[in-house]
């Protein structure tokens, strides 16, 4: 039987279209030449911007990616159909649907799969019902068996996989050996192109090859893959596979692309004999070989994880959806900085930089592109709140002389809120009078009577119906505040009265609401009588209590947690683990002889930091020994303090207790662990992913001796709930990305706040001096890092306590805007967008596209069709499903009074376009 086999061009296995930018920098000259041999087809891409590890970004951010890779390859001719995602540490569940909505087919990949538990070719369905074809890269050497059999054998005169290189004086090795280059790698200057074309050799290396191959042969198509890390095309390529053809006659060797190879596995295949895969696929590796699963990226450099959860949420949640707003009601839409900042997003969730796998002078470059992103989402979200205010008419429902408070949700559900605010008013002028300190009056001057002017020494909270709204005064201080005019120099100044106020409000959805700061006189109480017990969140016995939570600080840090309304308590929580880590950024692994570190035994200072009607803040500080670093086998006898201040807040009305954690590292391979023991007797976490919440056994899997031991650490998102379908306990973070939960009796969570790594990638892979790893110890996280999380009780599971609606509250911050009362067209309280079924439906994005047209990303997190109502404030023409690579999908939704009515699938992600 004579069978084809399909050799790839040798390439850079971890590339996307960022290359193309990448390249023409440097060469803009050759720019038609690069788009002449892409539309020849002799160079691919993939439609990937940056190849991303799918669960360490933001759902958003995977579509963005491919819309920018997509954009970017049509414009040299196309990229390849096919998904590739080579090296994303486990494949999501929902990449059918996903790849579906570019027009993808088919996918390719390999970690998180292996042979035992995917097939070589399988139906790959979404969560939604969709499905796309599925092929498996091997598991012994992933996409590189073509260079690892017959290249290796016959050009390089190796067995396969044999990484050992000999030194020969005639391959002209060079070096540098200055103090500036010398830790560069060895190049050699006069490598011998030439290949073995006996065909003795020819044949056994072929032979090798099928052996490898041939279990994984789909429709008689043997998949050979010429790619490699940072690897050069082998310019004698054409004749090596000509000598291989004229040697043997039992294969076909033709070198093709990816898409010709899946189309000739398919060619005439019944689609309903091929099995169906479910799910996301995050299979360890059972025998040797490269295609493991390294499920650990999720915890390595959590300072980059950090960073890029506050670029997102600044980006995603806030910057674009109120640009579109402001864009909605007639204003502008910062179409280019908006677009800029997901090129210096989406730059660093290229797998190797998201997942800290770098060497540490590439990751110095991460901290600017995270910063460059916020910054741009910051300024864009302050110029679009200015512009919707301007057009907000608050002069009719507020005074002359108020003040004016503009609070701006770009989520659509409606949120009660304990806000901070900071409002600067005008300071009051009571004349230049020296004042008495005891008594705090100043001199009586004949005709001033200060209890008689109205200034902002006194002042209400007033809504658009006239009502008094409560607020809570933690600070005032009179400042200089500078005054940007175009008529003056920037040096210019207002006297300001600076509050710094908890203000209690409830904001419509995907709106906005205006308060109004109104100045008052003095109000004197000639006859004062005692008004009730006040209503303080905190108590001097270590606690904080609100109407539906009851939280108890113990003298060693721990906390229990009672839900109020039901009596249910989990004790216990928030003890801290440390234990040694030697691995990498792809991998945890311990020493010989471990020891564990645990805050149980530790006592903390307690410190109450804030305390009111609307919220209070305990601050407990605690200093763990760790040790110092790991020697050898063991965790090193010396130990440094790791201090840890956390900030536990409740507001009124909260049903999530809120921290905040400084932890200050001064030891090296460890890694740091908080517990909450969750009392619920169930066998199953539920996760936050892009676009699905999956349900994982927290039951270890018997690995036997398989290459790769089962992974209790997984990857989250927004949340993880510990639920048994009657109780649940959840954990919502800002950038903390992994967790376990221990298969004990008390169903333990833990979550990774700092793991370090030992230095990686490096050309000198043996000794280094003291010298040389501190120029490479950014992996090990010295210093101080800051976190933000959650918990909460509630009943039943995420879907029924509607967690995913509590963690974005937590993640999304409110934009507020001081003003004036002034004239416009739009209502002080208003909402752009209302969902009528906002439990289940949740808005991935709201922006606008190239066209002026607004695009809204919506996506069904139940596990059944659900039918909504969606009103949208505007005059809209048309309303149409589009895909998700924006072309039309070929169904217009009628448009009734600004409203129409969308039915979903289960954890369908359905894009809708407004024009």
């Amino acid at each position: 039987m004579v069978l084809e086999k399909f050799a790839l061009p040798s390439s850079r296995t971890d590339h996307g279209t960022v290359v193309i930018e990448d390249y023409l920098n440097a060469r803009p000259q050759n720019e038609e030449r690069l788009r002449a041999l892409m539309q020849a087809g002799r160079i691919q891409t993939v439609m990937w911007y940056t190849l991303p590890e799918m669960s360490s970004v933001a759902p958003e951010a995977l579509i963005r990616n491919l819309l920018i890779g997509k954009g970017m390859a049509d414009g040299f001719g196309g990229a390849i159909n096919a998904g590739y995602t080579a090296t994303s540490y486990g494949q999501i569940s929902q990449l059918a649907q996903i790849y579906a909505g570019f027009g993808m087919k088919s996918a390719l990949s390999y970690r998180g799969t292996n042979k035992q538990q995917v097939p070589p070719v399988c139906r790959l369905e979404s969560p939604d019902g969709t499905q796309i074809f599925h092929l498996r890269c091997f598991d012994e050497v992933t996409r590189t068996n073509w260079f690892f059999f017959p290249h290796y054998k016959l050009v390089l005169g190796k067995h396969p996989r044999d990484l050992s290189t000999k030194w020969k004086d005639s391959d002209w090795p060079v070096h540098m050996a200055d103090a500036g280059l010398y830790e560069t790698a060895f190049q050699l200057k006069n490598e011998s192109m030439d290949f073995n074309a006996d065909p003795e050799a020819v044949r056994e290396a072929i032979r090798m090859l099928g052996a490898q191959a041939e279990p994984q042969m789909v429709n008689n198509q043997l998949l050979a893959l010429d790619m490699e890390d940072n690897a050069v095309p082998y310019e004698k390529l054409p004749e090596l596979i000509a000598a291989c053809n004229a040697a043997q006659g039992e294969y076909r060797i033709q070198q093709a692309g990816i898409d010709e190879y899946v189309d000739a596995c398919l060619d005439g295949i019944d689609p309903e004999t091929i099995p169906v895969q479910h799910g996301e696929m995050r299979y360890t590796l059972v025998e040797a070989g490269f295609n493991g699963l390294l499920g650990a990226t999720h915890s390595s450099r959590m300072d980059l994880k950090l960073e890029n959860d506050l670029a997102q949420r600044e980006l995603i949640s806030v910057a674009e959806p109120l640009s579109a707003m402001s864009a909605l009601c007639g204003g502008s839409y910062e179409s280019a900085l908006i677009n800029r900042a997901w090129l210096y997003l989406l730059k660093n969730h290229a797998h190797d930089s998201i997942c800290g796998a770098a060497i540490s002078q590439a990751h110095e470059d991460n901290p600017f592109r995270f910063r460059a992103t916020t910054s741009i989402a910051l300024e864009c979200s302050r110029k679009a709140s200015e512009e919707l205010w301007t057009k907000i008419d608050t002069a009719g429902a507020f005074e002359d002389g108020d003040l004016t408070l503009t609070f701006f949700n770009t989520m659509p559900v409606l949120r009660s809120r304990i806000e901070s605010v900071v409002v600067d008013t005008p300071r009051p002028n009571f004349g230049n009078f020296k004042v008495e300190t005891c008594t705090g009056v100043g001199p009586i001057v004949e005709g001033f009577e200060p209890d008689k002017m109205l200034t902002f020494q006194y002042f209400d909270l007033i809504d658009e119906e006239g009502n008094k709204v409560p607020y809570t005064i933690l600070q005032r201080e009179d400042i200089d505040m500078e005054v940007e005019r175009k008529l003056d120099a920037n040096a210019a100044v207002y006297d300001i009265l600076r509050n710094r106020l908890l203000i209690e409000v409830e904001l419509p959805p995907m709106g906005w609401r205006t308060l109004a700061v109104r100045p008052r006189l003095r109000e004197y109480e000639p006859n004062p009588r005692p008004n009730g017990e006040r209503s303080f969140i905190a108590a001097q016995n270590g606690t904080l209590e609100n109407e539906f939570l009851l939280a108890q600080i113990k003298p060693n840090g721990t906390l229990d947690l009672t839900d109020k309304q039901t009596g249910r308590s989990s004790q216990g929580l928030h003890v801290w683990i440390d234990e040694a880590s030697t691995g990498n950024a792809h991998k945890h692994s311990g020493v010989l002889r471990d020891t564990t570190v645990s805050s149980l035994c530790e006592s903390v200072h307690l410190t109450l930091i804030e305390n009111n009607a609307l919220r209070a803040t305990w601050q407990m500080d605690l200093t763990l020994p760790v040790p110092e670093c790991a020697q050898g086998s063991d965790r090193s006898q010396n130990t440094v303090p790791v201090s840890i201040s956390t900030r536990i807040t409740l507001a009124r009305g909260a049903r999530r207790l809120e921290f905040k954690t400084v932890i200050d590292n001064k030891a090296k391979d460890h890694r740091l662990r908080l517990l909450f023991p969750t009392g619920i007797q169930s066998d199953f976490a539920y996760a936050d992913n892009p676009f699905d919440v999956v349900e994982r056994c927290v039951l270890w899997n018997d690995t036997k001796d398989n290459m790769e031991p089962h992974h209790p650490f997984q990857p989250m998102q927004r949340f993880v709930t510990v639920s048994d379908g009657q109780t649940g306990f959840s954990f919502m973070s800002k950038g903390v990305g992994e967790y376990e939960v221990f298969d004990d009796a008390d169903r333990t969570l833990a979550v990774t706040l700092l793991r370090t790594t030992r230095v990686s990638m490096k050309a000198n892979r043996g000794k280094m001096t003291p010298e040389e790893l501190e120029r490479s110890n950014g992996h090990q996280l010295q210093g101080r890092y800051e976190y933000e999380y959650a918990v909460t009780l509630h009943d039943g599971n995420w879907n029924d306590a509607a967690i995913h609606l509590e963690a974005d509250d937590f993640r999304t911050p409110v934009r507020v805007l001081q003003g004036v009362p002034k004239s416009g067209t739009l209502a002080p309280k208003l909402s752009l967008l209302e969902i009528a079924e906002e439990r289940s439906i949740q808005v991935s994005a709201l922006y606008r596209a190239e066209d002026g047209a607004t695009v809204l990303r919506l996506w069904n997190s139940a596990s059944e069709p659900v039918e909504t109502a969606l009103t949208l404030h505007g005059t809209f023409q048309t309303l149409e499903k589009i895909n998700l690579d924006e072309s039309p999908a070929g169904e217009e939704f009628p448009i009734s009074g600004n409203g129409t009515v969308v039915t979903f699938r289960p954890r369908e992600i359905l894009t809708l376009r407004a024009k």
